[in-house]
């Protein structure tokens, strides 16, 4: 399905009454720092070790022949190793290269398109870890009724309750990863010569919806620094605000859009958020650089910097800036 693409000039006035709706905020270089957090990656390391000495006890149980018990051990490590993996991530080691699913799409009517998709890392780490632990806590269970007693639960929780627990939770983890797969939120970023188009896709169970819209670089008036605040928590979601020039039609918004912003949830995408939107705001800046695009090598445009340089550049003091959300 090929997006229409909106093309209007603005006369002066018209520039002017929407500079007084939007208060146009300076933006940093890098909005969103990518710090290395030690606290979290000794957190990390302890994970790992821990993931490793359970595999060692996995082995140990599969060379005495207690296969359930080594489902469950086997289970476990995997999701100590997958927890480990994100939270080395969470402690500033992500966005190491250019993802490999940033394709470059030649369609008939827009020439070149560089195409960005969802990050399903997040999605499928956590749903591995979630089964992971289903298979220790019901394989747990299953061995104390079996009469191998703590093989698996600790010495000190080594009775009927404990069991009865552990596979209570055992079928919550298992229940909360169904649902983790039964409801996706995907974003798909199209960025061409001509515009940008923002595609949204939203499932819960059997019950889609689509959020489809397409503008031009002439449609659009700026591009602002945006947060997604999730649960009150310290953990930044980089949003990339488009200002538009157009009020959006009402069934194109996502709950994330207003009359005259687009927001592109830049922490579901694959790529770095700091590098894209450097690379929107460039394009949006510069028209000749979007001749950039047709290149064999476009995808390179979103390669990140070398992770030392975005440590060394999360150090540097810089001011705060306002929330364009």
């Amino acid at each position: 399905m090929s997006p229409t693409w909106k093309k209007r000039s603005l006369s002066p006035s018209e520039n002017r009454s929407h500079d007084e709706r939007d208060v146009v905020e300076s933006t940093p270089r890098m909005p969103w720092p990518q710090s290395l957090r030690i606290t979290t990656l000794v957190l990390a390391i302890a994970l790992l070790t821990a993931a490793c000495a359970s595999l060692g006890f996995a082995l140990d149980t599969f060379r005495t022949g207690h296969a359930w018990i080594t489902v469950g051990a086997i289970g476990g490590s995997l999701a100590v190793a997958v927890i480990a993996i994100s939270t080395l991530r969470s402690a500033g080691f992500r966005n190491l290269r250019t993802p490999r699913s940033i394709t470059v799409q030649h369609d008939p009517e827009h020439g070149v398109v560089l195409t960005i998709f969802t990050n399903r890392t997040t999605m499928w780490t956590t749903v591995v870890a979630m089964l992971g632990l289903v298979a220790y806590g019901s394989t747990a269970a299953f061995a104390w009724h079996s009469g191998l007693g703590e093989a698996l639960l600790p010495i000190s929780r080594d009775n009927s309750e404990s069991a009865l627990f552990i596979a209570v939770c055992a079928a919550g983890m298992g229940l909360i990863a169904i649902l983790i797969v039964s409801i996706r939120f995907e974003t798909t970023l199209y960025i061409c010569q001509r515009g940008v188009r923002r595609y949204v896709r939203r499932r819960v169970f059997f019950k889609k919806q689509v959020f489809d819209i397409s503008l031009s670089w002439e449609g659009i008036a700026r591009i602002g620094v945006g947060n997604l605040g999730v649960g009150g928590g310290t953990t930044v979601h980089p949003v990339i605000n488009l200002h538009t020039t157009e009020p959006i039609p009402p069934e194109a918004r996502t709950r994330h859009d207003s009359e005259y912003r687009v927001a592109v949830m830049a922490h579901q995408l694959v790529t770095e958020p700091n590098t894209l939107f450097a690379l929107l705001e460039r394009l949006a800046d510069n028209p000749h650089d979007r001749d950039l695009l047709t290149r064999t090598d476009a995808v390179d445009l979103l390669c990140p910097p070398p992770l030392r340089e975005r440590f060394r550049a999360a150090r540097k003091p810089s001011r705060q800036h306002g929330n364009s959300r």
